[in-house]
């Protein structure tokens, strides 16, 4: 059993493919979370600009609790930035998951054509064991596939309860004023089918 320089070249360009590809969803996740983080930052300043606003046109110099509405307007916008913020994280994760998956089908396609190979030249006795091998091979990657099923469930369901969350802290608004969270926009199984 040898491994062919095709093989290797192969497995070599799809490895840097995929390391590629997860550095560009971390490279993703770092521009939306920087992007929310600026917008949090300006709707912050918006707020304390309106309320120093205030301030100066008050007659008197007086710290009065801000009124309901704008605290259940400023609970809502938080609660919306939160969920926004798992599902970005969500989403890095979910491509890490393909980019880990993509990566083990690359070594299992290597190491198949290596059993092709060496069944071959191999006598019965090889070729039970090279068939043991791959049935070994093919549970395997079911195992990583389950948990990889099993990670994006997870994060489906991490995503669910910051949604579910994010709708309580912006449930106590005015139901006319109430603010809407958007449910996540896909389901993270890694599987097809």
């Amino acid at each position: 059993m040898y491994i062919s320089p095709s093989d290797i070249q192969h497995t070599r360009i799809h490895t840097i493919d995929n390391l590629h590809a997860a550095s560009r969803a971390w490279v993703e996740a770092t521009e939306r979370l920087s992007e929310l983080a600026l917008r949090a930052g300006r709707l912050a300043l918006d707020e304390g600009r309106d309320q120093l606003e205030e301030l100066a046109e008050a007659r008197s110099f007086r710290f009065d609790t801000l009124p309901l509405e704008r605290l259940a307007e400023w609970r809502g916008e938080s609660a919306g930035l939160v969920s926004e913020c798992f599902e970005i994280f969500g989403d890095a994760q979910q491509a890490l998951l393909q980019m880990a998956k993509d990566q083990v089908a690359v070594f299992d396609t290597v190491l198949q054509r290596q059993m092709d190979r060496a069944a071959l030249s191999a006598d019965a006795t090889g070729e039970a064991l090279i068939d043991h091998a791959r049935e070994a091979l093919r549970q395997a990657e079911s195992g990583f596939n389950g948990l990889a099923d099993a990670a994006a469930q997870s994060t489906d369901m991490v995503e669910e309860q910051v949604r579910q969350v994010s709708e309580a802290l912006a449930g106590d608004a005015d139901p006319a004023e109430k603010v809407e969270v958007a449910p996540p926009a896909r389901s993270r199984r890694t599987r097809e089918g």
